[in-house]
């Protein structure tokens, strides 16, 4: 759960570029973030040493790293068979239809719209990958 959840009131408090570092460079240190390192700065300054423990440290935030480009090469693979697995299924309900097959072909039509969204949200999930 992200900080602005768990955490709702806030301040604001204004550093010159010097202070600024300085809590940047040791939250760094300690992996974990600016605020984090203020908070826990402020609990053991206010309060009795028990409350101090009390306060969580919050890990930093570390940049999503992109996706290796053979794993999107699989996901292109995996977006054509799930569709071409589709068009199967619409050539069987057809030819399921005709052949007077009524239980296959309703089967099969009513699986044709979960592989559609299915390759949809292949889609949606290789656009994202992609940053697009």
């Amino acid at each position: 759960m992200s900080e602005k959840r768990k955490l709702k009131k806030s301040l604001l408090v204004r550093l010159d570029d010097e202070q600024y570092a300085c809590i940047i460079n040791h939250a760094r240190q300690r992996d974990i973030t600016a605020n984090s390192l203020v908070r826990e700065c402020l609990a053991g300054a206010l309060s009795p040493s028990d409350t101090y423990q009390k306060v969580k440290p919050v890990k930093a935030y570390s940049p999503r790293t992109p996706p290796k480009p053979e794993y999107i090469k699989e996901l292109y693979r995996l977006r054509e068979s799930t569709a071409e697995l589709c068009g199967a299924l619409v050539q069987y309900a057809i030819k399921s239809r005709q052949e007077g097959h009524v239980m296959a072909h309703a089967e099969a039509e009513s699986l044709i719209p979960d592989v559609r969204e299915a390759v949809r949200n292949l889609d949606r999930l290789r656009k994202k990958l992609e940053g697009k």
